[in-house]
């Protein structure tokens, strides 16, 4: 298994795996999300595969994308300066799941970001997603703060 940099061609099967992460979201908040047939649109992904400022990478094997992983760089304002990456997408496709892919992606964002200078990482999990949140803990991540919801 190799991990790199996402390239302009991989933009097709990229797409693929973010089907998949958005079809979990749209079934479990339907309230939040709205069905689509491409939820990374092409623009975008060429604008973040290009930006400094971004972690894009991709983990592969003979040709096929097993899981991807996205991270932002930002500082606050109003805060404490310090650099931080915020993983916005890590997603390991459905058959490859229980490889240790997921955890190797997520080594090598924050290695990397660490070589850029980020002090911190911080994602977020939406609450349906247990599985996920046991597997960022197990990875050394602590609760930050609640975000909280009442349906009105």
């Amino acid at each position: 298994m190799l991990i790199r940099d996402m390239k302009l061609e991989d933009f097709e099967k990229v797409n693929t795996v973010m089907r998949e992460v958005h079809a979990l979201h749209v079934t479990n908040r339907p309230d939040l999300y709205i069905d689509v047939e491409e939820p990374y649109a092409r623009d975008k992904f060429e604008t973040d595969i290009e930006n400094d400022n971004m972690i894009t990478v991709l983990a592969e094997e003979n040709g096929e994308i097993m899981g991807i992983c996205m991270a932002a760089f930002r500082e606050q304002t109003c805060m404490v300066k310090k650099r931080t990456a915020y993983m916005d997408v890590l997603c390991v496709r459905e058959p490859y799941r229980g490889r240790g892919i997921g955890r190797k992606l997520f080594l090598h964002v924050q290695e990397e970001a660490k070589t850029k200078g980020a002090k911190r990482l911080d994602l977020m999990v939406w609450g349906f997603n247990e599985k996920a949140y046991a597997f960022y803990e197990k990875l050394g991540m602590s609760i930050q703060r609640f975000v909280l919801e009442k349906k009105l």
